[in-house]
């Protein structure tokens, strides 16, 4: 598996100090959340090489319509091939479509929403093929978007898309932990032919051990559905939930312990 982390849990608008911070804890891979925007796409590559740290992924933190009035599928298409043609100047095999799910405002039922996002994506995976990137779209809880929040509206959508080869799926287990009956039948549901990236952090969003979820079962469902692909650790610590960022130096302090702690716990698992 390539154990990676995600750049929001950080905090860190300065690029040298988010790829220090992410070297220091011991990461060889980064999904970068950056607004692209903001940051230019060859200076995040000329960083992230200077440091030797990986560039995983694309995920837009920012990614809603300006308005709800934007809020349509044509928009949707719109903004996303903008990420995608970001996401080929990172150089990065993949990038996330769950932010499709704000775009739905102004549809009248959650059907309606479930198609335009499912014709969003058919869309996009035609836009992307011969690109030389992946797709994903994540399950994420009621808290953080409005579809999308189980395994099985993952198939949805995927189905609905015409289950397009360069889309692939990513379960999340602080999400799962909210959203799921458990957290195991998930991983198997998606299998490890679709299921491209798995995200870690526990039942409070904290470190492993700071919640009660159990990772060596986690560990050991991903292991029997075949899976050895891209692990992101996504910790925050209670004081900065949620989005309570940037931290001050004690918590930093935290953050990279509870974030040190994960990574060992994990890599134990891998070579046990």
């Amino acid at each position: 598996m390539k154990l990676a982390t995600i750049s929001w849990t950080f905090g860190l608008d300065d690029l040298d100090e988010l790829f220090s911070k992410v070297k220091e804890i011991g990461y060889t891979g980064l999904q970068f959340c950056g607004d692209f925007k903001k940051y230019n796409a060859k200076d995040v590559v000329a960083k992230s090489k200077a440091y030797g740290i990986e560039l995983t992924s694309y995920d837009p933190l920012s990614c809603k319509p300006d308005t709800d009035e934007d809020a349509t599928l044509k928009n949707s298409v719109a903004f996303y091939k903008k990420v995608i043609d970001y996401a080929i100047e990172l150089d990065v095999p993949m990038s996330t479509l769950q932010g499709l799910s704000f775009w739905t405002k102004n549809q009248a039922s959650y059907e309606a929403a479930m198609q335009q996002i499912g014709e969003a994506v058919k869309q996009l995976s035609e836009y992307a093929k011969g690109k030389d990137i992946l797709l994903s779209y994540e399950a994420c809880c009621h808290y953080e978007v409005p579809q999308g929040q189980t395994a099985a509206e993952l198939l949805e959508i995927y189905e609905a898309a015409g289950s397009p080869s360069n889309v692939k799926l990513v379960l999340d287990s602080f999400h799962m932990n909210i959203t799921e009956k458990d957290l195991i039948s998930p991983i198997h549901k998606i299998g490890g032919d679709l299921l491209y990236s798995y995200h870690v952090s526990d039942s409070g969003r904290g470190g492993i051990g700071t919640g009660h979820i159990d990772y060596l079962a986690q560990f050991n469902a991903l292991k029997e559905v075949g899976f050895d692909d891209l692990l992101c650790f996504e910790i925050v610590i209670a004081e900065c939930r949620p989005y309570k960022l940037p931290m001050t130096d004690a918590q930093m302090e935290e953050f990279v312990k509870q974030s040190k702690y994960s990574l060992n716990i994990w890599k134990t698992m891998m070579n046990a």
